[in-house]
């Protein structure tokens, strides 16, 4: 076909196969890895221990790392250890699942930091937040208590926080518009001098609340007198002197539920089974080229019952092999010898049977076996081997006798 008549463009063709190609492996990707775009990750804003936002506390998580080991916790299994587990909780946390984790942590050290700032995402900037104004702890304090209430200070003269109980002797710079927390079994350990506490236990637990963020999230450490008090803070609450911190994301949107089924898609695009898919990719690539361009000229086809005498004497000689009966021909051959040496030989038309084998016999070359006897031999052969070779016989007396 020549340019001219081709429907459709190569170029065009090439191009709708290669955009078919990234847009079904964009699919697979979205199939195996789409579950984590849905997921509160650092760029949407989100106060937990992943985000980069003002709100966030992935500063409190490597500043921990500089000095300490520690873990994030996805598995509702890695709860029951006995380092200290900062939880930090937002507007939208689960009352049943924080329950959960709370029995489950029994009476291991765990810090419990609530929200503080109203924020709507920064339209500007990807992953920034603007804050509306403080108060969003009240929601999540009801968690903590019913009879738990949450304060805001507008204004405090006092420029520092003072530690109590076990934390006497730690200070921390005073946030701005610092978030209080008291009520029925709240005991302060980190309060605003002769006002509310903004770090308290809850009863005689080791359970933790810190009301007002800005002392650990990533909008306090930016100061390093608050990044120095966090890191104290989280050592005195360390009750068992373990040298790990484990940051819980259960209740963040990141743990993994029991009932989640394996993603065998997803198995497959990361290590180990990554390099096989990898190499199973260039298989099909190659395979692809294989078909698309010719190496080497084209065969051509052969015929299945191709046309003469020959081939149709092959292919009836193929017929006697696959049935077998090559040992029941001898006879036949002998007879179409007897005529043909008989009309190479003039021998008398009228004579038939023996006499004919009478005559051809008198041919026969001194020190030779005669026709008829060779005939005979031909007739009773039983295998492929001995019909060749009767056969072959015959045909060089043919040879020697009539010349």
């Amino acid at each position: 076909m020549s340019k001219a008549t081709q429907p459709f463009n190569p170029k065009l063709v090439v191009g709708l196969i290669a955009a078919g190609l990234a847009a079904f492996a964009a699919l697979v990707l979205l199939l195996a890895f789409g579950g984590d775009l849905n997921q509160p990750g650092g760029s949407q804003g989100r106060g937990h221990a992943l985000s980069n936002a003002a709100t966030g506390f992935r500063g409190l998580v490597a500043l921990a790392g500089d000095f300490r080991e520690t873990r994030l916790v996805r598995e509702a299994s890695d709860l029951d250890g006995e380092n200290l587990l900062v939880v930090t909780l937002e507007p939208q946390s689960s009352p049943g699942e924080f329950q959960r984790l709370i029995e489950r942590r029994g009476g291991r050290p765990t810090l419990v930091i609530l929200p503080k700032w109203a924020t709507l995402p920064d339209s500007g900037h990807r992953g920034w937040v603007r804050a509306l104004g403080p108060g969003a702890g009240a929601i999540s304090a009801r968690l903590i208590g019913k009879d738990v209430s949450i304060d805001v200070a507008p204004s405090v003269r006092a420029p520092r926080l003072q530690g109590l109980g076990f934390l006497e002797g730690v200070t921390a710079p005073m946030p701005d518009q610092p978030q209080t927390i008291s009520g029925g079994g709240i005991v302060p350990l980190l309060a605003i001098p002769g006002g509310g506490a903004v770090l308290a236990r809850v009863r005689a637990q080791p359970l933790y609340v810190a009301s007002d963020p800005d002392l650990f999230d990533n909008h306090g450490l930016a100061n390093p007198a608050t990044a120095r008090a966090a890191l104290a803070i989280l050592d005195a609450l360390n009750e068992t002197g373990a040298r790990r911190i484990d940051f819980d994301l259960t209740m963040n949107g990141y743990g993994a539920r029991a009932d989640d089924r394996p993603n065998m898609l997803r198995t497959a695009l990361e290590p180990p089974f990554l390099a096989m898919t990898l190499a199973l990719i260039v298989a099909a690539l190659l395979a692809g080229l294989h078909g698309a361009f010719r190496f080497g000229p084209a065969r051509r086809e052969v015929r299945a019952l191709p046309f003469g005498k020959a081939a149709l004497v092959e292919n009836s000689a193929g017929l006697i092999r696959l049935a077998r009966r090559e040992a029941s021909l001898g006879a036949a051959y002998a007879e179409v010898m007897r005529q043909e040496s008989a009309r190479a030989a003039a021998a008398p038309q009228w004579l038939t049977g023996d006499r004919l084998d009478a005559y051809l016999d008198r041919l026969t070359r001194p020190g030779s076996e005669s026709f008829s006897t060779l005939a005979l031999r031909l007739r009773h052969a039983h295998d492929r081997g001995g019909l060749i070779e009767a056969a072959r016989a015959l045909f060089q007396w043919k040879k020697d006798a009539i010349r």
